[in-house]
């Protein structure tokens, strides 16, 4: 099941990189890049058991890693190049919930993938985001994008 779990995440967001409009959002002081799937930004069906009929956002996330990224782990693999993350937003108090994350090497291989098994969530699952980080910036960037897209 597992297993599973790990093939739909990889193929969930290896599609949705495949035809991806990247908007290039922020810099870390490392180098990484971090961009928003302009495409991928949609309201989500997923609802939180807690909250009362709020809009939640689902947006595939890219971070693009500085040249020199390799950790132990993963050096065999030709280092991390690139991950995508997917994540849940709740734009009312700028939280997210990673929902799958998948890393590749440069030559577009999987090194690692996870997918979440929650089948219920709660406002507690949502990591909500301190004023200037880039996280922060990323939920801005996707909340702006997609009340734009709603008024067209």
């Amino acid at each position: 099941m597992k297993r599973l779990a790990v093939i739909v995440a990889s193929s969930t967001l290896a599609i949705g990189a495949h035809a991806a409009n990247w908007s290039t959002v922020a810099e870390s002081q490392t180098g990484s890049i971090f961009s928003v799937d302009l495409d991928s930004i949609e309201r989500s069906d997923i609802n939180v058991l807690d909250e009362k009929r709020v809009d939640n956002i689902t947006v595939s996330i890219r971070r693009a890693y500085p040249a020199s990224k390799s950790t132990t782990s993963d050096s065999k693999e030709g280092g991390i190049h690139h991950s995508d993350q997917q994540w849940l937003i709740s734009c009312k108090d700028d939280s997210y919930y990673r929902r799958a994350y998948v890393y590749y090497t440069a030559d577009n291989k999987v090194i690692k993938s996870w997918q979440s098994d929650k089948p219920i969530l709660t406002s507690k699952d949502f990591k909500i985001t301190s004023p200037k980080t880039i996280s922060r910036m990323l939920i801005e960037q996707t909340c702006k994008n997609y009340e734009q897209a709603k008024a067209k």
